[in-house]
């Protein structure tokens, strides 16, 4: 659930101010993504490589739990015993949407960034996009339990809260992602420029997004 926040952790309020030396600040004009930050040290495992790879390897066992829960779904389907698929909120082709503009959202506050300008209004433009989304699975939820269909109701419908609830529990995690980039420095924060925090954030978003497409087509499509 956590893979984003655990990656990336928010700056303290104040700078601190040891006896040693200030990190080297990008230059002007080029933003946090194209300081010294984003350097490779000596045998290519600098910051950037390694919270890239932190992030990717933090996504394997959350590809394996979601690839657990699909094969149950596809088996017990299978059985076909007490199968009786629930309804199909409206609702979800709208989170759909708007989990969607999320992504085109946090892209654009990542091209804002390497253009040198700040991308606080896009970083909080994406949160607010998550948190609807969050907001709208909720209301899905109401919707199909208004309709009689609860965990216990059929197989098709305990599948539909477990997926659904397993994949927002996660996307609360890119939230916090978010609200740590909104904080962040753009000047970079112990050698992690805002350029990566937006890139490792962004890995982790797009995954979600199309984790989504994926469990959307499994439980409505493949019925």
């Amino acid at each position: 659930m956590n893979a984003a926040s655990s990656v990336l952790e928010p700056p303290p309020n104040e700078p601190g101010s040891g006896g040693t030396s200030p990190p080297v600040d990008a230059p002007p004009g080029k933003g946090g993504g194209g300081g010294r930050d984003d350097r490779p040290e000596r045998g290519g495992h600098g910051p950037t490589s390694v919270a890239v790879l932190g992030m990717w390897v933090a996504l394997v066992p959350v590809l394996m739990l979601f690839l657990a829960f699909a094969s149950a779904y596809i088996v017990r389907r299978t059985v076909g015993v007490d199968w009786n698929t629930g309804p199909l909120p409206r609702l979800l082709w709208v989170n759909t949407v708007v989990l969607l503009a999320s992504s085109l959202a946090l892209e654009r506050a990542r091209a804002v960034e390497r253009a040198g300008r700040p991308p606080l209004r896009w970083i909080l433009v994406t949160l607010a996009l998550g948190v609807l989304f969050v907001i709208g699975q909720i209301f899905a939820w109401l919707e199909v339990r208004s309709l009689g269909f609860r965990m216990s109701t059929s197989a098709h419908t305990s599948f539909f809260y477990v997926l659904t609830g397993a994949h927002a529990a996660h996307v609360l995690g890119g939230l916090a992602g978010f609200v740590a980039a909104a904080r962040w420095p753009e000047q970079g924060w112990r050698r992690a420029s805002l350029g990566l925090v937006l890139r490792v954030v962004a890995i982790y978003w797009h995954f979600l997004l199309f984790l989504w497409f994926g469990l959307f087509a499994l439980l409505f499509v493949l019925r």
